[in-house]
């Protein structure tokens, strides 16, 4: 259970294989250890009081944590037999107390003295139960596209409807972009050009233009900024689900939605910090898994933590000096701490706070009491942890591997294959995403203004015209894997010229960095490696080789991510710690860049 709960959490932000591995088995095995351990307390000669916590407590840290519920993503459109899996823990769980407490009362003729509790916690842990399975079924394949197809054909009638009346736009008070952020469950569906497009009135659809039109101190604020992007976060994933599901975002390619990006989100002395941390927000609450009911999901820890405390409180009464007591009461305050910890998960959560931003700004005494004001204040303060891992996977291709290939194959062998074999010539390293490899990507995006190209306008702003050979290999082989490790050799053979203080030039950590990315990305085989022909070294000075690398690589980065082939394989990784270049993917498609080359944009008929 230990393993379950530390690693549970840890799998959502690193994407190690073997990490993923052990949570699986571990989980797999969880099950049968729960069970056999019952079966020990049943079977035991001494049958203390204690055994019916727990068991209790036993069955509900197996299925508590809502990052264990599924091991993959393709698991979540398997809620059914899961559920079927937690209807048998919880006859088991009923099952178990009944037989203890009629135990309890044949051999010593008394009633077991902290049933009621007990009773309680056991309702808490089938009503956790169903809210699991309820918030599974909710990201399951088939009800996000019911749920996807309503923010498509909204969107889909708001371009036609701003063609038409052509309505104003300002991507810097967000006029005009009316993004749903929440209740597009009161949108019906009508024909183009119809007006009233909401039952129940406009009143409870919450749009990007609604927030920040808000006038509540909250919202007014310095912090309140940062609480617009988060329902601005919340707005684009859904958004972007369209393209995930498979759907025609049908604002690409227009003026409106490449203000969006370029004149709104990339705007201001800062644009890189501003555009990751909402796309960063944004792909957490992609398709991740969500609470059935707000409310629900926030009561019942705190329903959890008064009963421990009852529970705990009948313990300390009923203190006997045994260790079996005091072992009980140790795991009665674990399990009072889980709950806490999972409470504050929920309400430290950007769904807990978008959701209490959609009750402040439609609920009119929240806005004027300052006492309420205050205590929502504090809540929103609240900090998540990290919503990934932050790190590039480094891969160097002229760097010896051999030996951690070997070790990894070893372990495949010795897990019955169960734990796959280590892909050729791949070295697993990783680099924190500096600020410096944001802003060079960012000024990379903003200097082509969206016209992607396989970094040769890089190579000509810098002077270099005389290197469009190299980059522009794409047109003669067919594929950018060739300019990449060309390029990336170059790169590497650059580096091992420079001495230690060199390495640390901003230019060269960037450079370095995205070319050991964009291989990690790759991982050719060594038969597609061309000569590097000592590519850079006709660039003596060391502030323009570098620049010119850093540029390069910049733009390679932009140029490789709009996929649309790609994109069940970015939402895969999402569950795994996400990748850097999914980052890049969802930037360039709410600005309308869904390919190479220039998107043209389409009349919605």
């Amino acid at each position: 259970m230990f393993l379950l709960h530390v690693l549970g959490s840890l799998r959502r932000r690193l994407s190690h294989t073997i990490l993923h591995s052990i949570v699986m088995g571990v989980y797999t095995v969880s099950y049968p250890l729960v069970g056999y351990t019952v079966g020990l307390m049943k079977s035991s000669k001494f049958l203390y009081e204690d055994f019916a916590v727990w068991a209790v407590f036993l069955l509900l840290l197996l299925g508590s944590a809502d990052n264990l519920t599924v091991c993959r993503l393709s698991d979540v459109d398997n809620w059914k037999s899961i559920h079927v899996k937690h209807l048998y823990q919880e006859f088991l769980l009923v099952l178990i107390m009944l037989m203890i407490c009629e135990s309890q009362e044949d051999i010593y003729s008394k009633k077991l003295p902290y049933r009621y509790p007990l009773y309680a916690i056991m309702l808490v842990v089938i009503l956790k139960g169903y809210v699991r399975i309820a918030s599974m079924r909710m990201v399951s394949k088939s009800y996000v596209c019911k749920k996807v197809k309503v923010i498509a054909e909204y969107m889909q009638q708001q371009h036609y409807n701003d063609n038409l009346l052509a309505v104003p736009f300002d991507p810097v008070t967000m006029e005009g972009y009316r993004y749903i952020v929440a209740g597009e469950k009161y949108c019906i569906k009508r024909r183009p050009g119809c007006t009233p497009w909401y039952k129940g009135g406009d009143l409870k659809l919450i749009t990007v233009e609604k927030i920040w039109q808000c006038t509540g101190r909250l919202l007014v604020l310095e912090r309140g900024k940062l609480l617009k992007d988060l329902c601005l976060s919340m707005a684009l994933s859904k958004m972007l689900n369209r393209r995930f599901v498979g759907f025609r975002l049908s604002e690409a390619g227009h003026e409106k939605t490449h203000d969006f990006v370029f004149k709104g989100l990339l705007a201001g002395d800062k644009p890189h910090q501003r555009a990751f941390r909402v796309i960063e927000e944004e792909l957490v609450f992609v398709r991740l898994l969500l609470h059935k009911g707000r409310y629900i999901a926030l009561s019942l820890p705190i329903v959890m933590l008064a009963l421990c405390s009852w529970l705990t409180n009948l313990l300390v009464k009923h203190y006997e000096s045994r260790s079996v007591q005091a072992a009980t009461i140790f795991v009665t305050v674990v399990v009072a701490f889980l709950e806490a910890y999972q409470l504050y998960l929920y309400i430290s959560s950007g769904w807990f706070k978008v959701a209490l931003i959609q009750s402040y700004i439609n609920t009119s005494f929240l806005r004027r009491s300052r006492c309420l004001e205050i205590i929502i204040g504090l809540l929103l303060r609240l900090v998540a942890f990290a919503p990934w891992k932050r790190n590039l996977g480094q891969y160097c291709i002229l760097q010896e591997v051999d030996r951690k290939r070997r070790v990894r194959n070893c372990l495949h062998y010795a897990t019955l294959r169960l734990l796959d074999k280590a892909s050729k010539n791949v070295l697993k390293k990783s680099e924190k995403v500096s600020e410096n490899v944001k802003k060079t990507i960012v000024d990379s995006l903003l200097g082509c203004n969206g016209n992607l190209t396989n970094a040769v306008t890089s190579l000509q702003n810098n002077g270099v015209n005389f290197l469009s050979w190299a980059g522009d290999a794409t047109a003669t082989d067919g594929t950018v894997a060739r300019t990449i490790v060309v390029w990336h050799i170059a790169t590497t053979l650059s580096e091992q010229k420079l001495d230690k203080q060199a390495k640390e030039e901003d230019a060269v950590k960037t450079a370095s960095t995205l070319s050991k990315y964009c291989m990690h990305l790759l991982a050719s085989p060594p038969n597609l490696l061309p000569r590097p022909q000592q590519l850079i070294d006709n660039i003596e000075d060391f502030t323009t080789r570098w620049k010119v690398l850093s540029d390069f690589w910049a733009e390679m980065m932009l140029y490789v991510s709009p996929s649309d082939d790609a994109r069940e394989h970015q939402l895969e990784v999402l569950a795994k710690g996400g990748e850097f270049i999914t980052h890049l993917w969802a930037l360039l498609t709410h600005a309308g860049v869904l390919k190479r080359g220039r998107t043209e944009a389409k009349d919605v008929v």
